[in-house]
């Protein structure tokens, strides 16, 4: 708690978050998953289906505190035509005037999850464009990545255990980002293919075969059923940080700047 306490402090004073009462008290959770997130795509595109909701817009998810419910919507989604996952979520940050308390859960996390976790979610306090999830996520995911990656260096050192953990993390995640990456851009090329509906659906199962072996080979998981869902569910968290490097570096390394660019991009 006393680490939560540090990172809050960090977020707002050195990278310039939008100070809030966000993760100042906490709730009990059992288990590791706070809310289970449905998502669903079309079977020969990879465009996520898009969940509305009153005031908060839209998103290409749609969470449940209970899996049989995200469960049952999946089901029903596979029915209409859809590719449909169901994935756990171990926080979130609610799009309204609101405070949201820290899941108990998050406190097994190490240094490193834990920092990078809830920046990310403390960013979406700070930048949250309505009804552009991608782009929000990616801020948050970048955000959350070199904000963790700072706090680690001033509270713990380079050299310390806490960093040596978390990286080795980040260095686990990157080779299931770049099968995923792989087999996202095998699907595109199939899908814009001149094939007909069934000879694609038939062929997409070789490629999520191959993606399996992969996998084992590579010593990563892919999630199952494997399916479009999955893949677009995956790239949420996992975009290209290079422009956002990019946009770092030319402002000098500035978080206030940077945020400020952020926000004035169209």
């Amino acid at each position: 708690m006393e680490l939560v306490v540090a990172v809050r402090r960090y977020a707002f004073d050195q990278l310039a978050l939008k100070s809030s009462r966000d993760y100042e008290t906490w709730t009990p959770v059992k288990g590791a998953v706070l809310t289970w997130l449905v998502f669903a795509s079309e079977r020969l595109q990879l465009r996520s289906h898009e969940f509305r909701f009153p005031l908060a817009g839209s998103f290409p998810y749609k969470g449940h505190f209970r899996k049989d419910l995200a469960e049952r919507e999946a089901a029903a989604l596979e029915r209409e035509g859809y590719d449909a996952a169901v994935s756990g979520s171990a926080a979130y940050n609610t799009p309204l005037p609101i405070s949201d308390p820290l899941p108990s859960s998050l406190l097994s996390y190490d240094a490193g999850a834990l920092a990078e976790t809830l920046i990310h979610e403390l960013a979406h306090g700070t930048l949250y464009v309505k009804n552009r999830t991608e782009f929000d996520e990616a801020v948050a995911t970048w955000i959350g990545l070199r904000g963790a990656e700072a706090f680690l260096r001033e509270r713990f050192g380079e050299d310390s255990l806490e960093m040596k953990e978390w990286r080795e993390g980040l260095a686990g995640r990157k080779l299931g980002d770049d099968l995923y990456r792989e087999l996202k851009d095998m699907l595109t090329a199939l899908y814009e293919g001149p094939e007909g509906a069934a000879e694609k659906l038939e062929k997409r199962k070789a490629i999520f075969e191959w993606a399996r072996r992969q996998a084992a080979s590579r010593g990563v998981s892919v999630a199952e059923p494997l399916n479009n869902a999955v893949v677009l569910a995956h790239g949420l968290y996992a975009p290209d940080l290079a422009p956002f490097d990019a946009l770092f570096e030319k402002n000098g390394r500035d978080w206030p700047k940077t945020l400020a660019a952020f926000k004035a991009l169209p």
